[in-house]
């Protein structure tokens, strides 16, 4: 009888020891504290040209050392400085980059003095795991270092050309912001959003961690150059992407706003391009409950690049400009673009 007893203390006790051990180990997505570590180190970036106007706000994080940020190219692209908020609210000063690769859309920028945040750990080179967990750090629309939980949803190398598709939300602004796995390392920086049909989650794209550790491994050594010297560095990885369900003879699209704002500005051009060139809405603002129709060029419509759609847009009584870059614009003609707000997130659907 005694032995039984001792037989069951033993079983119990290993049973509780088990799950204190599950208990422990949930996971960085699950665990708040972790997360808002990580937040410290990730930064809203706002980027002005040279004559002082804000142009773009997106986000980055401490990355290597605490005297560089790793955003994405077309962040700040156009730009002359950036002043980098901190979770706190504390500003931070950028004037250089010490190197670029915007066929990858990557972008090291360097502080104007260290700033003693601690670098977000990288992930191995290992290719993250379809339907592991992934949390988004970032700040859509300005909204500073929001978080988003979801999962990865494909890594193959073969498709999107080494992107990591996951479906934690994000929007225009978290661009450049870290996508962590369950260990707390950071797996990818979010680059681009593609639309399915109007019905359908956004898919969302991160530039995988590898190649921005290859990057700066073979450039770390390189000196930083001022934002106006950006093309000078400027690697330029051409990236091929596969064209399917295109409509070879469409020369517009149209764009139907349901957002709750009106647009005043509709810009589409080349990715890169100094000059975004005259809005494209015409017709005037394209106004909320609306929709609009975009001609483009015979050229424009068969030329080999990637583009950026941009918005300006009234929100809260302050004018933002709202851009999507890597649009490939042979995939956007003959369809319609659904905007919407879904949350504090502005959502683009294809129709």
């Amino acid at each position: 009888m005694m032995a039984n007893r001792k037989r069951l203390l033993s079983v119990l006790l290993t049973f509780v020891l088990l799950m204190s051990s599950f208990a422990g180990a949930s996971g960085y997505c699950l665990d708040p504290d972790r997360i808002n570590e990580s937040a410290q180190s990730v930064l809203l970036l706002a980027v002005y040209d040279i004559a002082n106007r804000l142009i773009a706000t997106g986000s980055g994080f401490v990355a290597f050392t605490d005297e560089y940020v790793l955003t994405n190219y077309h962040v700040i692209e156009g730009g002359d400085v950036v002043v980098a908020y901190t979770d706190s609210g504390e500003e931070l000063w950028l004037s250089r980059v010490l190197c670029a690769d915007s066929g990858r859309d990557l972008a090291v920028l360097v502080f104007d003095e260290p700033s003693g945040l601690t670098p977000l750990p990288l992930a191995s080179a290992t290719e993250p795991q379809r339907g592991a967990p992934a949390v988004a750090i970032g700040s859509p629309i300005g909204f500073r270092n929001s978080v988003s939980i979801g999962s990865v949803s494909s890594a193959e190398e073969d498709e999107y050309t080494g992107y990591i598709q996951f479906n934690a939300p994000v929007s225009s602004g978290s661009s450049g912001g870290a996508l962590l796995n369950d260990e707390g390392e950071v797996i990818g920086i979010p680059t681009m959003v593609l639309g399915g049909k109007s019905d359908a989650q956004n898919l969302n794209f991160a530039v995988n961690i590898s190649y921005a550790r290859q990057m700066f491994d073979e450039h770390k050594g390189d000196t930083p150059v001022s934002f106006m010297e950006l093309d000078t560095i400027d690697i330029k990885t051409k990236i091929e992407q596969p064209l399917d369900n295109v409509i070879p003879d469409a020369r517009e699209f149209t764009i139907k706003n349901y957002a709750g704002f009106s647009i005043s500005e509709v810009y589409l051009y080349p990715d890169g391009a100094k000059n975004w060139g005259k809005a494209r809405n015409k017709a005037g603002w394209l106004y909320n409950n609306s929709q609009m129709s975009f001609t483009v060029t015979d050229e424009e419509a068969t030329q080999d690049t990637l583009w950026t759609l941009n918005f300006c847009f009234l929100y809260h009584k302050q004018n933002y400009y709202i851009d999507y870059s890597g649009v490939d614009l042979k995939r956007l003609l003959g369809r319609t673009l659904v905007i919407t707000m879904e949350g504090n997130a502005i959502a683009l659907n294809i129709e």
